[in-house]
């Protein structure tokens, strides 16, 4: 019984990443680079925001669905199940951002959902 099967990324099954998609996600990730450096509010909200539409972009590439929300549920298999639940905490942080007025997450909330859609992004072959 492998015990840490929660932390090995799962074999690709045939799905793939459009090149051109991951060249584009390279682009805006250096745009969220720069956000995070700046490390004010606003800019840390923005970059959270751009990397997640990065992972939706991906996911359009190999699994069905109308919105991020449905494209997650549908890349489940695409994870291991700890990134795969930091990926769904990091969309929430961003739903919340979006939806929610007044809503003012820590610094290191935001920064740490960039970081798991950045995870989520490696694991699918874009490395940014």
């Amino acid at each position: 019984m492998n015990l840490f099967k929660w932390l090995t990324p799962k074999p690709s099954k045939g799905y793939s990443v459009k090149r051109e998609t991951i060249d584009n996600i390279k682009l805006e990730w250096e745009k969220i680079d720069l956000l995070l450096k700046q490390k004010s509010p606003s800019q840390l909200r923005q970059a959270l925001i751009y990397a997640d539409k990065c992972l939706d972009n991906a996911l359009r590439d190999i699994v069905p669905g109308e919105t991020m929300g449905d494209r997650l549920k549908n890349s489940a298999n695409k994870f291991n199940e700890l990134t795969y639940d930091k990926i769904w905490k990091a969309h929430k942080v961003r739903n919340n951002l979006v939806h929610e007025a007044g809503y003012e997450p820590p610094h290191f909330v935001v920064t740490e959902a960039v970081e798991n859609l950045k995870t989520g992004l490696k694991d699918l072959g874009a490395d940014v």
